[in-house]
């Protein structure tokens, strides 16, 4: 298999989307994941247009989304647009699908998805990448929907909008989509790996969720949401911890792994919290906490766990919280740092903040755990290798 990635930071989207394809047109992509700032939402057209001009074939499938700013290899920048060109050889088969409706039922529109794209490749998956709009999905119901379709381990994120909360895109062959979830499959024999690790310590006492609907967590432990989070962290919440202050969710798996929740809007009339994935009633969670040492420390755990002790690849897809970026500030960098000082400095390697991330655990006899939907949580896909 041949990869090749390339990012620009070039303000005009057909002249940015003609670097791209210029840059991978030597690999002759039969994919190309791509990246982008909401900046370009003006004309995404033109975007498309000047890839697929660059690389002359309307046959390449082009998968992606917006974000709070790109990871690639030569740079991690604010805004600009990255690809990884995907060859195969033809030994793979690789299909992608959408369906709107995230913001209605995310989970009936991610099992629908789930269901077409597995459908176009035979039911027979190998990998699969899922996307959907971070302004308006509820990533636990996009992640329960794929789960009730995949048996497989997957990867994947809710795409964003430089911390506005309102206007994401997933990006699919020439389409801007919004309220949708897309995924992107192949079958075939494709070597990868999938890890994940947040870095955030449980504090303080646990308590359940006693009242939600949807995304807003209304009651836990025998008062308001804001009022526990109040009670643990010594602090009331303010506009500055949204997407930064987590709860952990302890689920199926016991105490062993837990997902993370962080808020995206504060009702402070009814002490309520709004989150970027919902959590059901009953369900134990703790306020948790974490240093931007301990936080930048984590990359290296999910990359010592990616192939038990033995990370490698021949490329690499980063999904790392938009609330972790936003923590690090200057020194956001560092996460892509370690992972091209682990797997190699030139190593095709794209990616972006996002607004949720989707996945497994790699445990340490190389199996995996359920797939979780996590917030600020740093997420690695090796490729290949």
């Amino acid at each position: 298999m041949r990869f090749k990635s390339v990012s620009s930071i070039h303000a005009d989207p057909y002249r940015a989307g003609a670097e791209i394809g210029d840059a991978l047109r030597e690999v002759v992509p039969e994919v190309v994941l791509l990246f982008a700032s909401i900046s370009y939402e003006l004309d995404f057209t033109d975007l498309f247009d000047g890839i697929r001009d660059s690389i002359g074939s309307t046959e390449t499938l082009i998968f992606g989304g917006t974000g709070d700013g790109i990871y690639e290899t030569s740079r991690v920048a604010n805004y600009g647009v990255c690809a990884l060109g995907i060859h195969s050889g033809g030994k793979l088969r690789w299909s992608a699908s959408f369906e709107n409706g995230v913001s209605t039922d995310s989970y009936a529109a991610a099992r629908s998805c789930a269901l077409k794209t597995l459908s176009q490749v035979g039911g027979q998956a190998a990998f699969a990448f899922v996307l959907a709009d971070g302004a308006k999905a509820d990533g636990s119901g996009i992640v329960a929907g794929v789960n009730s379709v995949l048996r497989i381990p997957y990867f994947g994120g809710l795409t964003g909008d430089d911390r506005k909360f309102t206007r994401s895109r997933v990006l699919l062959n020439g389409r801007e989509l919004e309220d949708a979830v897309a995924i992107l499959m192949a079958s075939g024999e494709l070597a990868h790996s999938i890890n994940a690790a947040g870095g955030w310590t449980p504090i303080g006492t646990s308590g359940n969720v006693e009242e939600s609907e949807g995304n807003s967590i209304r009651r836990i432990g025998g008062m308001s949401a804001q009022a526990f989070m109040k009670e643990q962290l010594g602090k009331p919440l303010g506009e500055t911890d949204l997407g930064i202050i987590p709860l952990a969710m302890y689920k199926s798996e016991g105490t062993e792994y837990f997902s993370l929740r962080t808020p995206s809007h504060l009702d402070s009339d009814a002490g309520a919290i709004t989150m970027f994935g919902s959590i059901d009633q009953g369900t134990s969670v703790r306020v948790c906490t974490a240093t931007r040492e301990e936080v930048i420390r984590s990359v290296s755990d999910a990359l010592e766990g990616l192939n038990r002790g033995k990370p490698g690849g021949a490329a690499a897809v980063v999904i790392s919280c938009a609330g972790r970026k936003w923590m690090l500030e200057d020194r956001a960098n560092e996460e892509v740092e370690q992972v091209l000082a682990t797997l190699g400095k030139r190593i095709p390697l794209v990616g972006f903040p996002s607004f949720g991330e989707i996945s497994p655990f790699r445990k340490p006899d190389g199996t995996y755990s359920d797939t979780f939907f996590h917030n600020v949580t740093f997420v690695i896909c090796a490729i290949g290798g």
